[in-house]
Order: C-alpha cells, then sequence, then structure tokens
C-alpha cells in the first residue's frame, strides 16, 4: 500500500485501535447489566458477561450493542429481562455515565499508535478518525495526544446528522464518505484501521468496499 501523497486517507477508529478502550467500555457495560437485573431480580454475573461483550463493542454504541447482546448472550434471555426494553435502555445510559466519568480520567493509548500515526501525517496522509464514544469523550483526549491538529475529520457516535434505521456506525462512513466527496478524494486513496472481528471491520468487508482498503489488523503492524 502506498501512503504517499497528500491525496492518501486513512480511516482510523479511535476506540480500539487509536486507543485500548474496549476493555474498560465492556467491562463498564457488564457491570451496568449486572447492576440493572440485581434490580429486576434476575442473576447476572458482570465477570461472566464481559467475554462475550468485548467482541460486540466494536463499531457500536452501548444502545446498539445492548440489542445485540440481548439477542446473542444466553445469560441475558432471561423473559424478564428480554423483552424489556426500558430495562435495555436503563443499562446503557448507565454504563455511558459511567464510561463518560472514566474516560474524563485518561485512557490508555495503544503502544506506538501515536508515533505511527505521526509518521503517516509527516508524509501527507490524511488521518480520519472514528470513535464509537461521544465527541466529549473523544476532542479532549485527542487534544492531549497531540493529534487534533493532523486530523482531517473526527466522527464520533453521537454526531449529527443521523437517519432513521441507521446504526451510528452507518451514518460515521456516510458521513465521512461525504466529506471526503467534497474534498474529491477518490476511492482508490482511502483505507480504513479498524478491530478486527468487529462490526465495523464486517461492515467494510460485507458492504463499504470496494471503496476502502480495509486493513484489519494492528495499527503498528499494519502500516
Amino acid at each position: 500500500m502506498n501512503y504517499g501523497g497528500a491525496g492518501h486517507v486513512t480511516v482510523v477508529a479511535f476506540d480500539g485501535i487509536i486507543a485500548d478502550t474496549v476493555p474498560r467500555r465492556a467491562q463498564i457495560l457488564a457491570e451496568a447489566i449486572a447492576q440493572e437485573c440485581a434490580a429486576l431480580d434476575v442473576t447476572v454475573h458482570a465477570l461472566a458477561l464481559f467475554p462475550p461483550l468485548l467482541p460486540l463493542l466494536p463499531g457500536r454504541t452501548f444502545n446498539e450493542c445492548m440489542v445485540v447482546a440481548v439477542d446473542q448472550i444466553p445469560a441475558l434471555h432471561h423473559e424478564r429481562l428480554r423483552h424489556d426494553f426500558t430495562a435495555h435502555d436503563i443499562m446503557a445510559m448507565r454504563a455511558q455515565r459511567d464510561w463518560a466519568k472514566a474516560a474524563a480520567q485518561g485512557v490508555p493509548l495503544r503502544d506506538g499508535v501515536l508515533d505511527q500515526l505521526h509518521q503517516l501525517t509527516a508524509r501527507g496522509v490524511r488521518i480520519v478518525v472514528r470513535s464509537d464514544s461521544q465527541r466529549r469523550e473523544v476532542e479532549p483526549l485527542l487534544r492531549l495526544a497531540a493529534l487534533d491538529d493532523s486530523m482531517l475529520l473526527l466522527r464520533c457516535a453521537d454526531d449529527l446528522p443521523r437517519r432513521a434505521g441507521v446504526t451510528s456506525l452507518q451514518a460515521s462512513y456516510e458521513a465521512i464518505e461525504a466529506r471526503l466527496e467534497r474534498l474529491r478524494i477518490s476511492w482508490v486513496q482511502r483505507d480504513a484501521v479498524e478491530v478486527p472481528g468487529g462490526a465495523a471491520a464486517r461492515m467494510l468487508l460485507e458492504s463499504a468496499g470496494p471503496r476502502y482498503f480495509l486493513l484489519a489488523d494492528l495499527l503498528v503492524k499494519s502500516l
């Protein structure tokens, strides 16, 4: 892959690629689910939820992850829980609140990622950061990492516009597409680095191609 030239754009996932946020987000969501289940007299242990939640979070908000988790994780198939959509919303909101508190204290960045991104921008590659987290959580972290000035675009899960029935992930890539089209950047000059096996990587492989070359590997190895 040739990264030379100012016309090249790389879309990089903040959650799971730039920052090691996925395990903490999974832990927080597992704890939120367990707490709300206890209020419903349903026994669910956060430690048991953590492993199956890990692959569900990349490319999804907490609300979107809850929809998938209730369908796919057997521990959440209890009748008192499965169809209680209000409880699902409460779990997601509790997780979002706790994640915002955790993010305000800082999150760990993955080893070597900042150096790789700075090397790319020095060669003229423009970076688009896509995040499953909310803008108010991500922007301060990018400023601390000195990445805010080198980005072409930041797209977060809570950014507008959003269309009814469209996931935050799809909305993000549609917004990125629109911006790149306005800049007249052709699809052959774009690639994406997403968490392997996550929703974003699967979407790119199944429906977003051939507009992107998917680098579904660790950033420090792919670049």
